[in-house]
């Protein structure tokens, strides 16, 4: 439940126009991860229809049409990856400046005592609303597309693998585990050491400011 709040905390500060543009994304990154499998799937009926031409006609019929579907695949992938791109860095520049927008209205309507009781300095408000968005604005605009992308793939490849040669990967399915727990155990790994890495940058910052 807390990483489901957290997940939708990223998007507290969507509007309609950023759903619609993180709907269009969502659909671009899926799409994009299913490229992958698919030009393996092409590829590899490629192969057999050339493992199994005796003729010359038969042989140019099987490379012309492998061909002309690649050509589609590769056409479909430029336009997807565009849509994919455009729309999550686009939806993830308007949250970000709406996030610095709402929190200077929010610091502005405090009184000057705030800043005496909850914050250490000054330059711990600048420092916070700055990081925080741009950390904001990177997973929006890569980090999460990025998974979406990579999810869709290993989802794509697994069913690709299926339809082509199922007994191969029924054996190797349940070596699956061996892949997905040392990665959450990666992943979080990760999360803490960026928080120390956050915590410690925003001290320093503070500091060179003050100084400055």
């Amino acid at each position: 439940m807390k990483s489901c709040r957290s997940i939708r905390s990223i998007f507290m500060h969507a509007d309609g126009v950023d759903w619609m543009l993180v709907g269009l994304g969502l659909i671009g990154a899926v799409c994009d991860g299913f490229i992958t499998p698919t030009v393996f799937f092409i590829t590899g009926l490629l192969l057999n229809d050339l493992g199994g031409s005796f003729s010359d006609r038969t042989f140019m019929t099987a490379i012309s049409k492998n061909t002309v579907a690649l050509l589609y695949v590769a056409s479909a992938s430029w336009v997807i990856c565009f849509i994919e791109g455009y729309c999550w860095t686009r939806t993830g520049e308007r949250q970000a400046a709406r996030m610095r927008q709402r929190y200077l209205k929010a610091v502005l309507r405090q009184d000057v005592g705030y800043f005496d009781l909850h914050v250490t300095s000054t330059s711990d408000v600048i420092t916070s609303v700055s990081s925080d968005s741009l950390v904001i604005q990177d997973v929006l605009s890569e980090k999460l597309p990025n998974f979406l992308m990579n999810a869709s793939a290993f989802v794509g490849s697994y069913v690709v693998a299926f339809i082509m040669m199922w007994r191969l990967i029924i054996v190797g399915f349940p070596f699956i585990v061996l892949l997905v727990i040392p990665g959450l155990m990666y992943g979080r790994a990760l999360i803490s050491i960026s928080r120390k890495i956050h915590e410690e940058y925003n001290e320093a910052g503070s500091i060179a400011e003050q100084a400055i």
